[in-house]
Parts: structure tokens; C-alpha cells; sequence
């Protein structure tokens, strides 16, 4: 049987995980009261751009947020 390794999982990827679904479900929360109450105010292009700009300020948080856990797991995994 092969032998076990005593490796320990760098800590933090259970709060990246919890801030990925808040995040997520922050973006539909606000595409749904955008659309539903100020939508009216911006029209059809602007509506795309406000919603896309917000979907993508997401996704580049994730992407630090992500990248960075990435990273240190490549490091540990390394040694």
C-alpha cells in the first residue's frame, strides 16, 4: 500500500468558497431589483453595460480572490 503523506490543507478554502456564493447570488439579487425597478430610468444599452460592468467587477474579485488561493496551493503542493 502506498504511504500516507502528513500533509496539512493551507487554511482558507472554505471562506473563498462562502464569499464565491455570496457573491453570486449578490450579482442575481442585484440584476433582479435593477431590472425590475431601475431599468425604466437607463435605456437598452446602458441597462447591458450597468449589468455586464457588475457581473465583470465580480468575476474580477473572484479571480484575485481565486488566483491567490491557486498559487499557494501550487507552492505547498510543490514541496
Amino acid at each position: 500500500m502506498p504511504e500516507k503523506r502528513n500533509r496539512k490543507m493551507p487554511p482558507g478554502l472554505a471562506p473563498r468558497v462562502a464569499i464565491s456564493i455570496v457573491i453570486f447570488f449578490a450579482w442575481l439579487i442585484y440584476t433582479v431589483i435593477h431590472l425590475a425597478f431601475l431599468s425604466q430610468l437607463f435605456t437598452l444599452l446602458q441597462n447591458v453595460a450597468i449589468i455586464l460592468s457588475v457581473f465583470l467587477g465580480g468575476v474580477m474579485i473572484l479571480a484575485v480572490m481565486w488566483s491567490s488561493w491557486g498559487m499557494k496551493m501550487g507552492k505547498h503542493w510543490r514541496e
